[in-house]
């Protein structure tokens, strides 16, 4: 149920980021989400009480938390965003979501985690099913290329975070403030390269606080429980719902079909 949450969650962000930011650049609205996403977790922490246990945490796992946060949320979102530059949206979909089958072979490979073959089963036809229903009956002409290479490491990069936090202990709430500050300091350093804009409109600010709020803090954190209760096999088959659900979304509120037409 914590896997199914989070990524209907995730799925509401397409609609939202069309909805209400989608003039700004990506970029950008990783920073804002990002900077309020991780205020909204530290706020949590702070009427927890649970500063001084995030110093003591810090201090204990500082190598893990830097590392993992940066893969997770700096250097995913970098590559995310570069194969949104450089390929059609479909393509990217289609490889980004080989990130569930990664995580398998992760997890398998990494810390001997046994995945049974109706699990690996059900994650492969899951894939040609959303190949199928976003090439919408044609073939998607995907080589190699920056783009292709960008959004494959945007991939990787997101299985390697899952898969690193389900074999660590630590605390949620802790744990997904960190990943997500360090992820944050990662993304400050990258403002150089890409820029940055300080004008918002109202109805933008509230996509921002909305992207922060639920796909962000909260799928985070329901994201990282339910690694913790359940195997990687079944999360990374829930996982493959996601781009399903927001497809169906962009249907009822963007009013996008989902076969071609003509």
């Amino acid at each position: 149920m914590y896997a199914l949450f989070a990524v209907s969650l995730w799925a509401t962000l397409g609609v939202i980021f069309k909805l209400t930011v989608s003039t700004l650049d990506s970029f950008v609205v990783a920073i804002y989400v990002g900077f309020f996403t991780t205020l909204i977790l530290g706020i949590n922490l702070v009427m927890q009480t649970k500063i001084q246990e995030t110093l003591r945490v810090l201090k204990r796992q500082l190598s893990f938390f830097i590392v993992t946060g940066i893969i997770g949320l700096g250097i995913q979102q970098v590559f995310y965003l570069k194969g949104y530059q450089l390929l059609p949206a479909s393509q990217v979909v289609v490889i980004f979501y080989l990130y569930p089958l990664m995580m398998l072979l992760l997890s398998g490979f990494l810390f001997k985690e046994k995945i049974s073959k109706n699990s690996a089963l059900i994650n492969c036809l899951e894939f040609v099913g959303l190949y199928i229903l976003i090439a919408q009956g044609k073939s998607l002409d995907i080589g190699m290329n920056l783009g292709t290479i960008a959004t494959f490491s945007a991939a990787l990069s997101w299985a390697a975070f899952s898969v690193l936090i389900k074999h660590q202990k630590f605390d949620t709430d802790i744990g997904m403030f960190l990943f997500n500050l360090f992820g944050l300091l990662f993304l400050l350093c990258m403002i150089p390269m890409f820029g940055f804009s300080f004008e918002l409109t109202i109805i933008q600010c509230l996509g921002i606080l909305y992207l922060a709020i639920f796909p962000g803090a909260i799928a985070f954190i329901v994201w990282n429980r339910a690694l913790h209760l359940t195997t990687t096999g079944i999360c990374a088959n829930i996982a493959l719902l996601t781009p399903i659900i927001s497809v169906l979304l962009s249907v009822i509120f963007l009013h996008e079909p989902i076969l071609g037409v003509g």
